[in-house]
């Protein structure tokens, strides 16, 4: 991906920003009675990840700070694009939130031919949290370790399966594969659970997943993780390995998970939501609960910070993209 086109993005993104610095009465009337009914909460995955599971703890609270009912809606399907689209074909009025992630807003629109929507169309709100991705497997699975998995990647190739779900999960499993120099047989959900069921079932090998998600499951014996993603090892599994102490050095996959909002939405509304969202995040009961159920670090940053995060990922993933070319097409 050309730099001008990273550039491009990271600029679309500013202006989408500097957009709201300026209003016209009629809007400011709108903001004034903001929000005056249900705000819908879209989520681009299906349910039994920490996106949806934060998401609806999130509403939850949501709720008595608009003192508007919160409702959330799963549309999973296509790496997200079906949900981050209806969010996006809905009216700009601040009154459908969509989950966002990597893959929607990075990934995606580096990856996918003929995307429904841009990234310039997408306003990033609030960033809720950093939380980092693991390996698992079945209990009865053969595999003990990540050695163990590349090892049997080595001897018979394309014959390890590994379930993803988006493409952040999918381009952090081909970079591991091009790092350990074999090839997965790559198997896309529509969610975690989904994944979750045919590894435990022993339908296919491996997943890579939120930690969040997967703790439990290892706690209760239902799934082994065989290596964290992260750049140190995690409390929540502290007995786990890292990628890096596998033996693949500078390999982390770390994802962010936040709202955005139609980048159309007038500016007065904008602000008054993220008000709003930075108000819910600023209950330490709330932050807590999120550190809980994402297993990772709560930030709760609004839309600059939010804005500039996207941008410099953008340019991290366009390196990702130079190890894996077409694969992920």
């Amino acid at each position: 991906m050309p730099n001008a086109r990273i550039a491009w993005i990271a600029a679309a993104f500013a202006f989408a920003c500097a957009s709201l610095l300026t209003a016209t009465p009629p809007a400011r009337a709108q903001a004034a009675d903001y929000p005056s009914r249900p705000i819908r909460f879209i989520v681009p995955i299906g349910p039994g990840s920490s996106g949806d599971t934060m998401t609806r703890t999130f509403a939850e609270h949501f709720r008595e700070v608009a003192g508007q009912p919160a409702v959330v809606e799963n549309k999973p399907g296509a790496d997200l694009t079906l949900g981050t689209q209806a969010a996006l074909s809905a009216p700009a009025d601040g009154y459908t939130v969509v989950l966002v992630s990597p893959s929607a807003t990075v990934i995606n629109p580096l990856f996918v031919k003929n995307l429904p929507y841009r990234p310039e169309d997408l306003l990033p709100v609030l960033n809720m949290t950093r939380h980092v991705a693991v390996l698992i497997t079945s209990p009865d699975s053969r595999y003990k370790s990540l050695a163990d998995v590349v090892a049997a990647a080595r001897r018979d190739k394309g014959g390890v399966s590994l379930g993803t779900y988006g493409n952040t999960y999918r381009l952090g499993a081909l970079d591991l594969g091009q790092r350990a120099g074999i090839a997965f047989n790559h198997v896309p959900y529509k969610g975690a659970s989904q994944a979750v069921t045919d590894v435990v079932g022993g339908a296919v090998d491996l997943a890579l997943m939120d930690i969040a998600g997967a703790a439990p499951l290892v706690n209760a014996g239902k799934v082994r993780a065989l290596a964290v993603a992260g750049a140190t090892r995690h409390p929540l599994l502290p007995e786990v390995a890292t990628v890096q102490e596998a033996g693949y050095p500078g390999y982390t996959l770390y994802t962010f998970i936040g709202f955005a909002i139609h980048a159309k939405t007038p500016a007065p509304v904008a602000r008054k939501l993220e008000e709003m969202m930075r108000k819910v995040m600023a209950d330490p009961a709330v932050r807590a609960q999120l550190a809980q159920q994402s297993g990772g670090e709560v930030v709760g940053t609004g839309r600059k910070e939010f804005t500039q995060l996207i941008a410099d990922e953008a340019v991290r993933y366009r390196e990702l993209a130079k190890l894996v070319g077409d694969e992920i097409r």
